[in-house]
């Protein structure tokens, strides 16, 4: 029994010295964070989003929050949300008011998204002069145009929603003969909903829309009393 709490005392030191981290075993995981950047409006706050440049060999085209990879500098993903966003949008970081994080998004093409929502926040403590995000000057190497939608309209206008399908088969190496209970001829299929949001020629999809939909689901009540 001494053995055993001795080694309770070693697995607890081990762990309180280290940051769990996802084990990508089977996975080719991949992360990142991602900003909902809300700005003033003329009609109550607007979301920020980003159409992606068509120089990118990921999803050029395609609709996206300000975001991108943790670096090594980055102190967190939340930190990481920021720099990113600020890079991206040609704005000072400290610019950028960090409000909260949001529910994790777990992609089933490996990808694992942190995403924070954050406001504009110039003012003449922090010497940023309050421009309209037309005036920023974005890095057109990874963005290829920014445009907003009013809080007002995301909040009552409901998504359309489409679904996919994703089949697992067990390759010729996969040892059934260990599992006998397991069907060889029966593979994993499971369905999910994909979003879309159609706000006038700008479409809203994928991982961007799952994010902003649960968003909206776990806040929506609250945010329009602001909107």
């Amino acid at each position: 029994m001494n053995d055993l709490h001795a080694m309770a005392a070693w697995i607890q030191q081990e762990t309180s010295a280290r940051r769990p981290r996802l084990d990508q075993t089977g996975v080719v995981m991949r992360t990142a964070s991602v900003l909902l950047l809300l700005l003033p409006g003329n009609n109550g706050p607007e979301l920020l989003f980003e159409v992606r440049s068509g120089k990118l060999d990921w999803q050029p085209g395609d609709i996206c929050f300000p975001g991108g990879h943790r670096e090594s500098g980055d102190l967190n993903f939340a930190a990481a949300a920021v720099r990113e966003a600020s890079e991206e949008l040609g704005v000072p970081y400290n610019s950028i008011k960090l409000c909260g994080t949001l529910d994790f998004f777990a992609a089933h093409n490996g990808f694992m998204v942190y995403p924070f929502a954050g406001i504009w926040n110039p003012d003449k403590d922090n010497g940023i002069q309050d421009t309209g995000y037309t005036q920023w000057n974005y890095n057109r190497d990874e963005v290829a145009e920014l445009f907003t939608v009013p809080l007002s309209w995301l909040l009552s206008h409901e998504p359309r929603i489409g679904t996919a399908h994703i089949q697992v088969t067990r390759k010729d190496d996969f040892p059934f003969e260990l599992v006998p209970h397991l069907d060889p001829h029966k593979d994993f299929h499971q369905e999910y909903p994909i979003y879309f949001y159609q706000y006038e020629d700008k479409v809203i999809w994928g991982m961007t829309a799952a994010i902003l939909h649960s968003f909206l689901e776990r806040f929506g009540k609250g945010l329009a009393n602001f909107a």
